[in-house]
């Protein structure tokens, strides 16, 4: 056998272990399944064995889904439907054998891995913080197809199995046991002794009766079709209003959960089936696959040959919105983060949001009480700029002006020890220039975190001139560490994201500005798939902070980085967004209106047809992320597009920026380019790389994969 091994003792307890070859982790490749199926004939015919319990020889894992290479190759609906169809069989056969079957489940156990878990009679789970357990196919644009719409309800319900796989959620051990998803969860060290607890209660047939009292099932009022109905419309709805449609795997999960309900196992399997056959050969699922094997390459990517230092304490310079941010990032992973700032009531105001964070966390069940206050106690504070000789990394994250940010690195400098990494939180200034007086500019670094940081998964990492291969490797360690994506960018103003944002944002001021209807073109961006409209994400960042970098980046490339006046005006009027209750809206708590005043601001009124507003806003994006390309900012398209989903949130179904432009073929990109240029100017020149990738007949990514 090559993917599982096989034992039984005298007592006949059976022991599957699965260990794919050459791996870190288990994947239910159909090879792997094709195994399983010769394994499962044998079993059923072994009048021998008593129970049979299936285990992972993985550390960390059990399995962790099925193959997302195989998922990515399906082509034609009925080759898929003919795989799944064999793979639904052998489950089915591992829930129908003549004895007690278990999963024990000591790591991630995902997708195809957690169907394959419930087709078992039972399941042991630790509930150690490696283990989680979920259905995460949506997340791929597909739904689940080994029969986990089908098991899932009938072990935690309807209601609770429409939340878990439309949202793709990862339970932990204990909350698996709650939902009665898992029949027991226990520490690691114990999971042998709740083994032999299981073998006995299976020898003595009293396992199914103690099991049967803790579980959850369908409760008797989802199985009323009425209620059933409106359950469905309101998950819906939800579902809607996160997603506008454009991820149909989660309409899709809530239709087949709710057709199926009370059809046979055998006739739910065959609807199953019949959805996710459209769902794996469309461009949404392929194109957020795509973007799944590039945020796997990244978690291996390093970026550096250098060994990284262990950061084991911290502290952070600056405690506004973002230097709080970052310091509960550092206190939530347990690495000691001391304070600075001038002020008590700057540091009052820090310590309150990080609470807050924590408290969120709280009410969703993922902290309690005391591991809030465990972490907490790691939080100190100076202000001063004292106690900072022993710490491993510091964080500065004040007002970005030059000035103020190369006074910080003087005085810190005296402060931390040789060895010490330092970091900026610059969002777009450039690196070297605030390092030129520092006498260790080998230990500096970038670390671009991104607003609000507990949400926001990407951090920036960039090198100045002399910025150490060590002290590299060390922040990206780091970020990873923090539950970041680290990208490794080029140093250059406004770095990567904030460099192909700001165009975008400036050009929707300058359509304002010429008169088009703001809440119309907030509307449009956000129907393309934009979580928000480029003003109301103005006036959440803040307008003098986008008039600073619109400053920034105008003088560094000039006429085409040139900002709408209407930024700079409205700053001026002090209409700074959110933080002060108006800019382009008026804000009240979570309540927005338009403000009206700003219509002021307008030369002339305009009506926009909505693909030149997309062409406008998009497209001045794709030019400059071509440039970026050019100038070796990012590594690749694929790294690119990524940071952009990640620090922008262009809609991640698109596959990314620069693959939304191989959708539409960069001879027409060009196209659109061309004719933008000649109507609105210079700034919309298509770059040189994509005058040629025309010519050529090229693309960003494969021509295989760009145009499906």
């Amino acid at each position: 056998m090559k993917y599982f091994n096989y034992e039984i003792d005298e007592q006949g307890i059976a022991t599957l272990t699965f260990d794919t070859p050459k791996s870190n982790v288990n994947v239910l490749c159909f090879d792997a399944l094709y195994e399983l199926r010769e394994l499962i004939t044998k079993f059923e015919t072994d009048k021998s064995i008593k129970a049979l319990f299936i285990e992972s020889a993985k550390e960390d894992i059990f399995i962790a889904g099925a193959d997302i290479k195989e998922i990515k190759a399906f082509n034609d609906e009925a080759e898929i439907i003919a795989k799944l169809t064999e793979g639904q069989e052998i489950f089915n056969r591992l829930e129908n054998l003549p004895f007690a079957t278990v999963a024990v489940i000591d790591g991630a156990c995902l997708g195809g891995g957690l169907e394959l878990a419930m087709s078992c009679d039972y399941r042991i789970a630790t509930n150690e913080a490696h283990t989680s357990l979920g259905l995460v196919e949506v997340s791929l644009g597909i739904i689940p197809g080994l029969g986990g719409t089908q098991r899932l309800p009938m072990l935690v319900g309807f209601t609770k199995a429409i939340e878990l796989i439309t949202a793709s959620k990862r339970l932990k051990g204990d909350k698996a046991l709650k939902l009665g998803l898992v029949d027991a969860s226990v520490p690691s060290g114990y999971l042998d002794f709740k083994k032999e607890a299981y073998i006995k209660a299976i020898l003595s047939g009293t396992l199914e009766e103690q099991v049967a009292k803790k579980r959850q099932g369908i409760p008797w009022y989802e199985m009323l079709s009425p209620l059933r109905t409106l359950i469905a419309t309101m998950a819906r709805k939800e579902v809607m209003k996160k997603t506008a449609g454009h991820y149909p795997a989660a309409l899709k999960t809530i239709d087949v959960l709710e057709e199926t309900l009370e059809m046979s196992l055998e006739e739910g399997l065959k609807v199953e089936l019949d959805v996710f056959a459209p769902l794996a050969t469309s461009e949404v699922s392929k194109n957020l696959i795509e973007l799944f094997f590039t945020s796997e390459a990244l978690k291996k990517e390093n970026f550096s040959k250098a060994k990284a230092k262990t950061i084991k304490t911290s502290a952070v310079i600056g405690v506004g919105t973002m230097g709080s941010g970052i310091a509960w990032a550092l206190a939530q992973k347990e690495i000691p983060v001391r304070l600075v700032a001038r002020q008590m009531s700057s540091i009052a105001k820090a310590t309150a949001k990080m609470m807050q964070s924590f408290e969120r966390l709280q009410k969703r069940g993922r902290l309690t009480s005391r591991e809030i206050g465990l972490k907490m106690d790691r939080v100190t504070y100076t202000t001063e700029m004292q106690g900072l000789d022993a710490v491993d990394i510091v964080i500065e994250a004040v007002s970005e002006a030059p000035e103020v940010k190369q006074k910080v690195f003087e005085d810190l400098e005296s402060k931390v020890s040789k060895e010490a990494v330092i970091a900026t939180n610059t969002s777009s200034l450039n690196i070297s220039t605030l390092l030129e007086n520092v006498k260790y500019p080998e230990r500096f670094v970038g670390m671009h975190f991104f607003n609000p940081v507990q949400m926001m998964p990407l951090v920036e990492v960039i090198a100045g001139d002399k910025t150490s291969d060590e002290t590299m490797a060390t922040v990206v360690k780091l970020a990873k560490k923090l539950g970041k994506t680290p990208i490794k960018v080029k140093e250059c103003a406004g770095f990567l994201v904030n460099r192909t944002l700001l165009p975008y944002l400036n050009e929707a001021a300058r359509m304002f500005e010429e008169g088009a209807n703001l809440e119309e073109l907030d509307k449009v961006l956000t129907t393309f798939g934009l979580p928000m409209g480029p003003f109301t994400l103005a006036d959440e960042v803040g307008l003098d902070i986008g008039d600073k970098v619109s400053d920034i980046l105008y003088e560094s490339y000039g006429e085409r980085m040139k900002p709408s006046p209407v930024l700079a005006q409205m700053v001026e009027k002090g209409w700074l967004g959110k933080k002060t209750g108006q800019g382009f809206y008026l804000h009240q708590g979570r309540k927005k209106s338009l403000n009206i005043d700003v219509e002021s601001l307008q030369s002339s009124k305009e009506n926009l047809a909505e693909q030149t507003i997309l062409d406008r806003c998009i497209l001045i994006m794709v030019n400059e992320a071509a440039k970026c390309l050019e100038e070796k900012v990012v590594d690749n398209a694929a790294y690119l597009d990524m940071a952009m989903v990640m620090g922008t949130g262009f809609p991640a179904f698109r596959g990314g920026l620069l693959r939304y432009a191989d959708s539409l073929g960069i001879e027409e990109v060009v196209k659109r380019l061309s004719v933008l240029e000649s109507r609105y100017g210079e700034r919309f020149a298509p770059a040189k790389s994509l005058l040629v990738m025309a010519e050529k007949g090229k693309y960003f990514y494969s021509t295989s994969n760009a145009r499906r």
